[in-house]
């Protein structure tokens, strides 16, 4: 049996929970996990705000592992490798996204590592190998785990909507996302712009590269402004911080719909996208870059046993940006 933590219901505290392994398929791998990052995610499944949970639910899906087992028809790992695994765990292979190197936007078999599965606050996982990412020699096993769900949140667009080398980004919102954000845009070449009312998440983004605004209202206009808030925004506002032909990118989830006059996108030419997660081809680009560019996520660490105390950290936004768990059953 394998040991972990669960919740049982909605809003529940996570409690000791044991379950057997799915049986491995022939693409599939069984990972020893040593660190699972927190994720806000994670507190989204647990209280049943997507409607998409069940219970009992192991969450976790910012795991580093290593290998203990492999598919026969698993190829470009072996057993001992480190290696990490992401918010996705499937995908059919087969529609219009996945043929086009764009699983993560899988129409009809997406799979959720702590949805389609028990996640990554236990001993164990079995993922499918296409899912799993190598961790580059030479980076901190400790450092990649927020990489797997944060790091490429934000890294997918950046690398889609960043156009040239000289443009304006503005983050709104410097937390787990966001200061990764700030790090990403500056190695790309970016003039980054921070915003966000907790004036030390400010400090800390100006300490990473950024310029920290406490009023937007007085930064040039951006040519892209990633929003990793989960706060209701008023849209209207950010799209007159947008310059002619910005872009607007949602990877924040806030609640409601989004909004906005439609002479923002008429006169100024302005856009509105959104990005989820990133493919596995993106993955493995931004742990190179990542290593190239010596990025890594700030971090608080916790072991599995304080995981519930971990939890309200990050519920009451305590947290120094990300908190890294530790396997510490014996």
């Amino acid at each position: 049996m394998i040991r972990s933590y669960a919740a049982t219901a909605k809003k529940s505290i996570l409690t000791p929970f044991e379950f057997t392994l799915p049986p491995l398929t022939d693409v599939d791998v069984v990972i020893a996990v040593k660190y699972c990052a927190l994720c806000h995610s994670d507190i989204h499944l647990i209280d049943g705000d997507w409607g998409i949970a069940k219970y009992p639910l192991v969450p976790g899906h910012e795991i580093i592992g290593q290998i203990v087992q492999i598919g026969n028809k698993v190829a470009g790992f072996s057993e001992g490798q480190w290696v990490g695994v992401g918010w996705q765990s499937g995908s059919c292979g087969q529609c219009a996204p996945c043929t086009h190197g764009m699983e993560h936007l899988c129409v009809t078999g997406k799979k959720r590592t702590c949805v389609n599965g028990f996640g990554g606050l236990s001993e164990k996982v079995v993922i499918d190998s296409r899912f799993v990412y190598a961790i580059p020699d030479g980076f901190e096993l400790i450092s990649a785990a927020p990489l797997m769900c944060a790091g490429l949140t934000v890294f997918s667009p950046l690398e889609r909507l960043l156009l040239s080398d000289v443009q304006r980004v503005g983050v709104i919102g410097i937390g787990g996302l966001g200061h990764l954000a700030v790090q990403m845009a500056k190695a790309m070449g970016a003039e980054v712009y921070a915003f966000d009312s907790v004036s030390e998440k400010a400090k800390s983004a100006e300490v990473l590269g950024a310029i920290p605004l406490h009023d937007p209202k007085s930064a040039p206009p951006m040519n892209l402004i990633l929003s990793t808030s989960s706060a209701q925004l008023d849209w209207n506002f950010w799209m007159e911080r947008l310059d002619f032909n910005g872009v607007f990118c949602l990877v924040g989830y806030p609640p409601g719909d989004v909004a906005v006059a439609n002479d923002h996108l008429l006169d100024g030419q302005k856009s509105i996208t959104g990005s989820v997660i990133g493919s596995p081809a993106t993955m493995r680009h931004m742990l190179q870059f990542c290593l190239r560019h010596s990025i890594r996520p700030h971090i608080e660490t916790m072991p599995f046993s304080r995981v519930n105390e971990a939890l309200d950290r990050v519920r009451a936004g305590k947290v120094n940006f990300r908190m890294v768990l530790e396997n510490d059953w014996k």
